[in-house]
């Protein structure tokens, strides 16, 4: 099924929890990258995407394997529907996500982007 991106934002985790990060994100993870969609079929979902954005916009590296594996998702969204550069400015280009269609599978009456 496919789904259109609605709207994508970056967000400092800061601003999202001011006290304490919820246990499982990182001390790595410095943003999140957050994408409101909605299917072919109407219904309006939300994916969020936990980073580290260097001062550039690019990717950074995060220190722990959980976090690893959580900008790994992320690069792999991005080359499969944006660009296949590892040097793809996140910051610069969120904009040009809104609109974009993407591949989205159903979970337990949930939908989460197809990545692979």
């Amino acid at each position: 099924m496919k789904a259109a991106i609605q709207n994508a934002k970056i967000r400092s985790i800061d601003a999202i929890w001011k006290k304490h990060k919820p246990q499982g994100i990182g001390f790595s993870d410095t943003d999140a990258v957050i994408l409101n969609l909605k299917t072919e079929d109407g219904k309006i979902f939300s994916e969020t995407f936990y980073c580290r954005l260097k001062a550039d916009g690019t990717l950074g590296h995060s220190i722990t394997r959980a976090s690893e594996k959580r900008q790994n998702e992320l690069r792999k969204f991005i080359g499969k529907y944006f660009s296949k550069d590892k040097r793809y400015n996140v910051r610069d280009n969120i904009d040009k996500w809104k609109g974009k269609e993407v591949l989205v599978e159903e979970l337990d009456k949930s939908y989460a982007i197809a990545v692979k």
